[in-house]
């Protein structure tokens, strides 16, 4: 060991010496590595307020093969099941994954600051959380965005920032959201199909996907290739 080899020499006879106890093992790294990249929710003359969080798996690598994916995850079932569906269903090794959570103006100008920066470091474990549920041994990059105002001009904005492969969205939006207009599928997943240059996946929640099978089934001018 170094420490004994660093001892003064000394004519008197060295004592014996005890075994040393074997060092204890290091503490297993952490799945994830998570850091803020970018916080202008002071900043009032910022081109974009936003809270920015990132988290890499420890040996994650961007290569050539690496896809982004960019999901719009608005904080009700539906977006929680978009969530839930790209980390389950989509990415994989390697893969980036953004999510975007829009937050109402009104509740910018409402919350303390940092009560919302609370709320997106929770949101930003849950996402953690999952992706280690899902897959403990997959190495990817996560980004949350979490930023105040209009989402469609939010998700224009983080299309061409990012340029993702595709974009997952869910059926419908919070109200908060919806700026566009009225419809079944939701103002911002409309808007996204409408106008997304990159390909777009809209999730529906298993709940409505079962729902929709049974009234199906049980319509009698249904074709028997339901059966």
């Amino acid at each position: 060991m170094l420490r004994s080899a660093m001892r003064q020499p000394s004519t008197s006879p060295s004592p014996a010496l005890s075994p040393s106890p074997l060092p204890s093992s290091p503490p297993s790294p952490l799945p994830y590595t998570p850091k803020v990249s970018f916080d202008t929710f002071e900043n009032p003359v910022a081109s974009m307020f936003s809270f920015t969080l990132s988290a890499k798996s420890s040996s994650y690598r961007r290569t050539r093969s690496t896809r982004v994916f960019l999901c719009a995850a608005s904080p009700d079932e539906t977006g929680n099941e978009a969530l839930d569906w790209a980390l389950e269903s989509l990415v994989q090794d390697g893969d980036e994954f953004v999510v975007c959570r829009g937050v109402d103006e009104d509740e910018l100008g409402a919350k303390d600051h940092d009560v919302l920066r609370d709320e997106a470091r929770k949101l930003m474990r849950r996402i953690q959380d999952k992706a280690s549920e899902v897959d403990p041994e997959r190495k990817v990059s996560l980004i949350l965005e979490y930023v105040p105002g209009r989402i469609t001009d939010t998700l224009d904005r983080l299309i061409a920032l990012y340029r993702p492969d595709s974009v997952v969205v869910g059926t419908r939006g919070r109200k908060a959201w919806q700026n566009i207009g009225k419809g079944p599928m939701g103002s911002v997943s409309r808007y996204v199909l409408i106008h997304s240059p990159v390909p777009i996946i809209v999730v529906r929640p298993e709940r409505k996907v079962k729902k929709a099978v049974q009234k199906r089934k049980a319509d009698p001018k249904r074709g028997i290739h339901f059966d």
